[in-house]
């Protein structure tokens, strides 16, 4: 049985699309109403919350990042790879969220570290479902490493 959701969760929803990360936004609200989300709609946007110039201690922290794949500016593939190999965000776990379900994304995906990999549902009701599974999961399920300085 999962443990209580913690209440300190914290989501970095990466989405290029103003729709889906409302759609995002409202469900997860649904779900999992204590679990903090932050938005950004690229990669490079998403580089910026977690690593902000000069002001590491305004720096979002998430928990796990929802990565979509096709973005302008800096895209989900790249994105990955720049987290993966800084020292304060590797091991933040990163779900793919995506449209596409090709083969060769998917597998590109978890070659980049991806933590998991999900279709985007078409419908309401299967996106809240998806959302039901993927918050009790995440939020008090899995056992995930501390926050913060190189442990990040």
């Amino acid at each position: 049985m999962p443990d209580t959701p913690r209440r300190d969760f914290t989501i970095l929803l990466v989405e290029d699309d103003p729709a889906d990360a409302t759609m995002f936004r409202e469900l997860l609200l649904e779900v999992a109403p204590d679990v903090v989300v932050h938005h950004a709609e690229h990669g490079l946007e998403a580089l910026r919350l977690l690593r902000p110039a000069g002001h590491d201690d305004q720096a979002v922290r998430p928990n796990l990042i929802i990565l979509d794949l096709n973005m302008p500016v800096m895209d989900g593939y790249t994105f990955l790879r720049e987290i993966k190999n800084l020292e304060g965000t590797r091991r933040v776990p990163t779900l793919i969220l995506s449209t596409s379900d090709r083969p060769s994304d998917v597998e590109t995906s978890y070659d980049a570290q991806a933590a998991g990999y999900l279709v985007k549902p078409s419908g309401y009701q299967q996106y809240r479902q998806l959302l039901e599974v993927v918050s009790a999961y995440w939020t008090g399920t899995v056992r995930l490493p501390r926050l913060g300085g190189g442990a990040g």
